[in-house]
């Protein structure tokens, strides 16, 4: 052989094992790079909230890498809607992601803000967090704009609720300030015969706004934000104020125990007997706040038991199943109980969720058969329609009330075929928006926390890649006109409400989070999904 051949030979050798050599490090460098990211994700500095590190919590919990990637989807969407909302409204209430603009309609409180910050503590987006709290500092909430009204409701969830939500994971005392000088304007509310709210504040001449009839989720939806903020000031006058209007509304006459017309007159006391009986709209959160004010202080049990009087009648008034598609549903009574009406809110379907917790903590494994059946229904909603985004309401075929007697609900549990086709036979959409709300996401996030079935982590998956789709824009993210079309521009709304960034990432981010990053056994969720630590 030549020596030629000889050091061809050669350098072929060495080249082989340089490339196997240059093979195995990039395959080491690639099982370490997940280990690198999260090495490297951003930390809240004061994270004293949190039981350990979360890095820790990613390595040693039941979290797979691909719920983590989902998870990191999920907090790059909170960074391209906060990035829309810092670039073209911050400060200001509302972003329009669409003209770029945004809007003040919430009287000049930087709602979108304070809505957020404890979004941007959980999910380490750290600079965005400390940016946001710089600014809150500069809020007079002591003020609002000449000849606005201040919401009394949205202010107790939104603003309130987002100032304590911030307190919980922080500890600075600023929040709890800003939130004391919230609770006070709101207290100006309660300054009527019954007790019951006015629906709005003027805030400058220090006097409540009358409007006739309140709805009761206006009134039985503050009490949670003003117990938190009577135990963290040590002032009562916060607690005594919600539970006045609370026994307000118990107290008034109604025609089915355990389930409470949408109006009360704010004045007599007197409910309205020809307003709706639902779990929607104007009623939701007066169901949510039973359970929850339990959850809080359980020493108290008068809300335990309104909560299952309340479970009861609902079943028996409220929940029916739709012939064609085999669907339950919660339906709602117009003008008193005259006419049922087979349609569906979105905003119900909060309340498979809130049946799933009260399955887990009061040990009603039956509630929880139900709580599954209804979320379907509410996922089914989704999964029929083209953009895979859910209709603001929805009509079924048809209904028949369940059989108590002959185990009706349990034998809804064999019918979830998962044929999204099948199982949506006779469903329309009869109010077809998508506002970017979070109560279908809400339901999956807790069910999916007490069965730990990884189903309902595939669904909001399915859920956020129709919002990235469908909803997104370079500014943000805006509401969609119709979930029946595709097309893009045209069919949407230059909206984005602060309850995306409040509740429906938030919602996404902790479904696909270890059962540890806020604990549904350490905290309550406000209904707009603000952390309140539960009473020992």
């Amino acid at each position: 052989m030549s020596r030629l051949s000889i050091r061809r030979l050669l350098l072929l050798a060495v080249g082989v094992c340089g490339g196997l050599y240059i093979l195995r490090l990039h395959g080491m460098l690639q099982d370490k790079r997940l280990d690198r990211l999260m090495e490297n994700m951003p930390q809240v500095e004061v994270p004293g909230w949190m039981t350990r590190n979360p890095v820790d919590s990613f390595r040693n919990s039941e979290m797979s890498s691909s719920n983590y990637r989902r998870q990191m989807a999920v907090r790059d969407a909170m960074r391209h809607a906060w990035g829309g909302y810092r670039q073209h409204a911050f400060g200001k209430d509302e972003l329009q992601p669409i003209s770029k603009t945004f809007n003040q309609r919430w009287g000049n409180w930087s709602i979108t803000l304070v809505d957020s910050l404890d979004t941007l503590q959980m999910m380490g987006l750290h600079d965005e967090y400390m940016e946001a709290k710089d600014r809150v500092r500069l809020i007079d909430f002591t003020r609002s704009p000449p000849n606005h009204n201040v919401p009394m409701f949205e202010m107790a969830i939104r603003a309130l609720g987002g100032l304590l939500g911030a307190y919980e994971l922080d500890n600075d005392p600023m929040f709890l300030q800003k939130a004391r000088d919230v609770g006070d304007a709101l207290l100006i509310a309660f300054e009527t015969p019954t007790g019951l709210p006015a629906q709005q504040v003027d805030l400058n001449a220090r006097k409540p706004v009358f409007a006739g009839n309140l709805a009761i989720s206006e009134g039985g939806t503050v009490q949670l934000e003003f117990k938190r903020l009577s135990q963290l000031t040590g002032d009562d006058k916060y607690r005594k104020a919600g539970d006045r209007a609370m026994e307000a509304m118990e107290a008034g006459e109604r025609k089915y125990k355990g389930l409470y017309p949408a109006f009360i007159n704010m004045n007599t006391g007197e409910y309205d007997a020809n307003s709706v009986l639902s779990v929607g709209a104007y009623v939701d959160s007066f169901y949510e706040y039973q359970l929850k004010q339990y959850l809080f202080d359980r020493k108290d049990t008068k809300f335990k038991d309104r909560y299952l009087r309340s479970t009861m009648a609902i079943k028996e008034r409220l929940v029916a199943r739709d012939p064609t598609s085999g669907r339950l549903f919660l339906g709602s009574w117009n003008y008193g109980d005259s006419m049922f009406v087979h349609e569906m809110e979105h905003l119900a379907c909060f309340y498979p969720g809130l049946l799933a917790l009260g399955a887990q903590v009061l040990d009603r494994p039956r509630d929880l058969v139900l709580a599954e059946e209804l979320a379907y229904t509410c996922y089914v909603s989704y999964a029929m329609t083209p953009t895979g985004l859910g209709p603001e309401r929805f009509r079924f075929a048809g209904y028949k009330f369940l059989d108590a007697a002959a185990d009706d609900i349990g034998a809804a549990a064999g019918s979830m075929r998962e044929d999204v086709k099948k199982d949506s036979a006779g469903m329309s959409g009869v109010d077809v928006r998508y506002i970017l709300r979070p109560e279908t996401l809400e339901s999956l996030f807790i069910l999916f926390r007490v069965t730990g079935d990884p189903k309902y982590q595939d669904w909001g998956w399915a859920i956020f890649l129709a919002i990235e789709k469908h909803a997104k824009v370079e500014g943000g993210y805006a509401a969609v006109r119709n979930v029946f079309a595709t097309a893009s521009h045209w069919n949407l709304v230059d909206s984005m409400e602060s309850f995306f960034t409040a509740e429906t990432l938030k919602y996404l981010y902790l479904l696909f989070s270890p059962s540890d990053l806020l604990s549904l056994d350490e905290y309550v969720l406000n209904t707009e999904a603000h952390p309140l630590k539960i009473t020992k």
